[in-house]
């Protein structure tokens, strides 16, 4: 794990931090008694509530969802302040091992979104042994940022550490759409716990994050622990799609997809979308597939889902 170390900390400091931290979390229980429960991470400059419109239509299916402020987000103290992957995954696999303790009847599959999704691959590629069932991926901030634009990477690395707390506004820069649920949007751009203008000390450090995500991700899916849903919307406009589509297509890797891998591949929707206006159509698949793999494979979006996948056109700029 020596490659996800910020070195101008020690781990053990870490680990003392970790003791004590207070984590801020949401739960929305199940209307009837749970069976399963879904430890859920959220995505760059998001926080636990992220998870609002899926957990509530979770909640009618015996379906418990638990989420939290990683640090450096949301409600947290420390929120603007970054933290290197190897802290979130040190954070993630204490909260599972204290969920497990705490019910050790329910099945724990844990769900990531965007960045989430990176740091759960992180995690899962390092720990084979997890109490949990299965992993859920949802559009995952997968991207080799650095090894594909180097001059970028540099100047970016450059600038972070020279005006670190520097905040950075999307404003006028490349517009995108993150969701067609425009509501829904509007609400997000005016809720204090999201962070709207993110600092370049953090913006490198998510590049950051996605390069060391990409390698793990490459181990992981060759020879994966743990049942594993990806689940890949074509519209998204803030991850570039080449990416995993390149690592999808490798031979040691396209042999698990419908074994130990399942892709789900969503045509009409954008990276929030399990917030998209039909997100839970999405949401409801992702149900199945916690019921029972073998549910999903007769569903649209799990048929030839590769195929359609490397068939698509890009969207992204950066593609």
């Amino acid at each position: 794990m020596s490659g996800c170390v910020n070195k101008n900390r020690k781990y053990s400091d870490y680990y003392l931090l970790n003791k004590n931290y207070n984590y801020n979390f949401k739960t929305w229980n199940s209307k009837e008694e749970s069976k399963f429960l879904v430890l859920a991470v959220h995505g760059f400059n998001d926080y636990a509530n992220s998870f609002l419109i899926p957990a509530q239509f979770l909640s009618n299916f015996q379906i418990k969802t638990i989420s939290f402020d990683l640090r450096g987000f949301g409600s947290n103290q420390d929120a603007k302040s970054w933290f290197p992957l190897e802290v979130h995954i040190f954070d993630i696999k204490k909260i599972i091992l204290n969920l497990k303790k705490k019910n050790p009847e329910k099945k724990i599959f844990l769900l990531g979104e965007s960045m989430g999704g990176a740091i759960l691959l992180s995690l899962v590629s390092q720990e084979k042994y997890l109490p949990i069932e299965g992993v859920i991926l949802v559009a995952p901030a997968i991207w080799n940022f650095s090894e594909l634009n180097p001059i970028k990477s540099f100047i970016l690395n450059s600038f972070s550490k020279l005006f670190p707390k520097f905040n950075i506004s999307g404003k006028g820069l490349v517009k995108v759409k993150a969701s067609d649920n425009i509501e829904m949007l509007r609400q997000l751009s005016k809720d204090k716990y999201f962070i709207h203008e993110p600092n370049l000390e953090s913006i490198y450090g998510i590049t950051e994050l996605m390069d060391l995500a990409f390698k793990s991700t490459k181990v992981y899916l060759k020879k994966p622990s743990y049942d594993t849903l990806i689940v890949l919307p074509l519209l998204d406009e803030i991850i570039p799609r080449k990416p995993i589509k390149n690592l999808l297509s490798e031979y040691e890797i396209r042999r698990n997809i419908e074994k130990k891998v399942d892709l789900a591949v969503y045509d009409k929707n954008y990276h929030m979308i399990l917030r998209d206006l039909d997100g839970n159509r999405v949401t409801r698949e992702i149900k199945e597939w916690i019921f029972d793999r073998k549910r999903i494979k007769d569903l649209y979006s799990f048929k030839m889902s590769l195929e359609r996948l490397e068939s698509s056109q890009y969207i992204h700029q950066l593609d």
